[in-house]
């Protein structure tokens, strides 16, 4: 596969590792809720019941009935799940790929064999790469990367990361330091201007 497939591959397995755990919070969210997820109506005060005039009477509660606003609509992980899949389902099909019921499930069946001009695919892999940060950005997640020995063919700097998302088959290595290929680099198989990166078994030899 080129780089643009292996960036592609690595974001789309880091979502299915988030959205996993995505679905673990909503399954412990609804439980809490108790499968139940309804707006609450108004809850109806009157801000000077029970207060005394100086003459001595009660103010009357039902004159002075008001609505309270509601508080701040706060997202379900479960919505946070339906949007996820929205925004993968119109990357399916704008790639016009297999029909399928789960999205992601497309991308990741689609991506080994997809043949696309090489924008296309740096397209393709930046949008993952957007909704891999966006639903990590949920969950407060880092990158699903560890730090490695050895030495980045490219630049040269001790900054290896491999990636832990996904079957190890699929596992690649990158750059941390940003190392792009240039027209006169060593790295085989690079594509000029994108980010180094390499299947796993190419740069790691001892079993993950």
């Amino acid at each position: 596969m080129t780089p643009h497939h292996l960036h592609a591959t690595a974001a789309a397995w880091s979502i299915h590792t988030a959205r996993q755990q995505l679905a673990t919070l909503a399954a412990a969210e609804a439980r809490h809720r108790g499968d139940t997820l309804t707006a609450a109506a108004p809850i109806l005060r009157s801000p000077i019941h029970g207060t005394i005039h100086p003459i001595g009477g009660h103010a009357d509660p039902v004159a002075t009935l008001t609505a309270d606003r509601p508080a701040p609509r706060t997202q379900t992980w479960a919505e946070r799940i339906q949007r996820l899949d929205g925004r993968l389902t119109w990357l399916a099909g704008m790639y016009r790929l297999p029909a399928g019921r789960d999205p992601l499930e497309r991308i990741l069946t689609a991506l080994p064999a997809l043949t696309l001009p090489p924008r296309a695919l740096t397209l393709l892999a930046s949008h993952l790469a957007d909704e891999d940060e966006l639903v990590r950005g949920w969950l407060n997640q880092p990158p699903y990367r560890t730090r490695i020995p050895g030495d980045c063919p490219g630049c040269q700097q001790r900054s290896l990361e491999a990636n832990t998302a996904g079957p190890t088959t699929a596992r690649t290595v990158i750059c941390a330091a940003d190392c792009r290929h240039t027209p006169d680099c060593r790295c085989p198989g690079g594509v000029e201007g994108v980010r180094h990166i390499w299947p796993r078994h190419a740069v790691v030899t001892d079993p993950p």
